[in-house]
Order: C-alpha cells, then sequence, then structure tokens
C-alpha cells in the first residue's frame, strides 16, 4: 500500500509534467515515479490500481 506522502508527491508530479510538457504523463511513467520515490521495486496490484487513479483523477 503507498504511503499518504507518496501519493501526494505523485499527484504533485502530475501537476508538475502537465504544466511542463503540456501532456499527460503515460502510468507507466507513473508506475516509475513511485517506485523511485518509495524505493519499491514491484509494485503490487493495488498499488497499480491506486496510481492509475491518482492519475486519472488529475488529468480529468
Amino acid at each position: 500500500m503507498l504511503s499518504t506522502k507518496i501519493t501526494y508527491e505523485l499527484a504533485d508530479w502530475i501537476r508538475e509534467w502537465i504544466k511542463s510538457r503540456d501532456e499527460s504523463p503515460s502510468i507507466e511513467n507513473c508506475f516509475k515515479f513511485v517506485e523511485w520515490k518509495s524505493k519499491i521495486n514491484v509494485l503490487t496490484e493495488s498499488d497499480k490500481l491506486q496510481i492509475e487513479a491518482i492519475l486519472i483523477y488529475e488529468t480529468s
């Protein structure tokens, strides 16, 4: 399960990505960001669903 800190950092990162590149990051980019920030090598299905939900929310 992703920590609250990581989920907030992901949301901030997505918003900054959109501002600087004028496009949404891919889901794979989001997975890589979370793996890097949390030092997790393998994300669980639950983690991936949570990341996808954050990406959808931030890009809606």
